[in-house]
C-alpha cells in the first residue's frame, strides 16, 4: 500500500496544533482559579464584626465587646470594625447579606441565620463561668402569690389575667424558649395572660420589680450582670420556671470567608487563656469551645415546635 507522506505530515501537524491550542487555552484557566482562591484574603481590608443588644446601651455593648473583636482581627493582621445592633434579627440579616464577616449571636439568632443561609456557620461557643450553657427563666416578684409557673397559670385562668412580658422575638431565652414551653403545655400565653412581647432584656427584671408586669422572661447570665452593675437586687425576684441547659452564644462567620481566616479565628477563640478572657470578655465569660453548629440542634427543634422553622 502506498502511503502519501504529504497527507501523513498534514495529519501530524494538525494533531500537534490541536494539542498546542488545548494546552495554551487550559493554562489561563488554572491561573484564574488559583487567583480566585487567593483573592478573597487579599481583598479583605478589615474584618467587620457585629454584636447584638446584650447590654442596656450601644456604648456599653461596644465597651464590652470591642477588646475581643480587635484582638481577633489582630490575630489575622487586619483592622477591626465593630457594629453594634439594637435588635437580634438585624445582626443575623447582616451576616446573611455579608455586610458582616463575623458576629456574636444569640443561639436563636444563629439558628435563624443558618436556616436562611446555610453558609453561615458557628465556629465557637462562649463559656460562662466555665460552662458552654445557660438557662432561660421566667421570674416574678419575690412576694408574688405564686411560686411556680403551674401556679401562675392557674391563678391567671381563675381571676384577673396576670401580666406576662416576653422579650424580643429574636431572643432565645426571652422569647423562643418560653414560647416553646407554653407550646409543650398546650397553652396559648396570649389567651391565658395579659400578654406583651418585644421588651429588651435589660428592662425585664426592672419591669417585674417595679410592678409593671407580674411575670417576665430573661436569662440567668443577664440577671448576674444587672445585679453586678447595681441595677437590680436579685433578692426581690424569684424564679418560677427554668429551662433545661441551653447552648451559650456562638461566634458565627458569614459564607465565603476565606478558610484560612476561619481557621485562625477559631483557633484564636479556643486558645484564649483565662487571663486573656478576663481582659477581653465581659465579666464571668471565661473563654470558648469549638463549635460546628451541631450543639444548637435543640434550639432548631424548638423553632420548629413554635412554627418559626419548617
Amino acid at each position: 500500500m502506498i502511503i502519501n507522506t504529504r497527507w501523513v505530515k498534514a495529519i501530524l501537524l494538525g494533531v500537534l496544533t490541536l494539542i498546542t491550542i488545548i494546552a495554551c487555552s487550559s493554562q489561563p484557566e488554572v491561573e484564574t482559579n488559583q487567583n480566585a482562591a487567593n483573592a478573597p484574603v487579599a481583598d479583605l481590608k478589615q474584618l467587620e464584626f457585629g454584636v447584638g443588644p446584650y447590654f442596656p446601651t450601644p456604648n456599653e455593648n461596644r465597651k464590652q465587646f470591642d477588646p475581643l473583636f480587635k484582638e481577633l482581627a489582630q490575630q489575622v493582621n487586619l483592622p477591626a470594625k465593630v457594629i453594634v445592633t439594637d435588635d437580634w434579627i438585624g445582626i443575623s440579616e447582616a451576616l446573611r447579606s455579608r455586610t458582616l464577616d463575623a458576629a456574636w449571636l444569640g443561639p436563636w439568632g444563629y439558628v435563624l441565620a443558618n436556616n436562611n443561609e446555610p453558609s453561615i456557620q458557628a465556629i465557637a461557643t462562649v463559656k460562662y463561668k466555665d460552662k458552654p450553657t445557660y438557662y432561660s427563666v421566667l421570674m416574678a416578684c419575690a412576694d408574688a402569690p405564686f411560686d411556680t409557673l403551674d401556679e401562675a397559670i392557674a391563678q391567671s385562668k381563675a381571676g384577673s389575667k396576670l401580666k406576662l412580658s416576653l422579650a424580643d422575638v429574636g431572643s432565645t431565652s426571652g422569647w423562643l424558649i418560653p414560647t416553646g414551653e407554653f407550646k409543650r403545655r398546650g397553652i396559648d400565653p396570649k389567651e391565658v395572660f395579659d400578654y406583651s412581647e418585644g421588651a429588651s432584656h435589660a428592662a425585664q427584671a426592672i419591669a417585674v420589680i417595679s410592678d409593671q408586669v407580674d411575670i417576665a422572661s430573661d436569662y440567668d447570665r443577664n440577671l448576674d450582670v444587672l445585679e453586678s452593675e447595681g441595677r437590680i437586687d436579685k433578692s426581690k425576684l424569684k424564679i418560677i420556671w427554668q429551662s433545661e441547659p441551653l447552648p451559650n452564644d456562638p461566634i458565627a462567620i458569614r459564607g465565603g470567608l476565606p478558610k484560612e481566616i476561619e481557621t485562625q479565628l477559631q483557633q484564636a477563640l479556643v486558645n484564649l487563656s483565662p487571663e486573656q478572657a478576663q481582659k477581653l470578655l465581659p465579666e464571668n465569660y471565661t473563654g470558648f469551645v469549638a463549635s460546628d453548629g451541631s450543639n444548637y440542634e435543640s434550639i432548631r427543634e424548638t423553632g420548629k415546635l413554635v412554627g418559626k422553622l419548617k
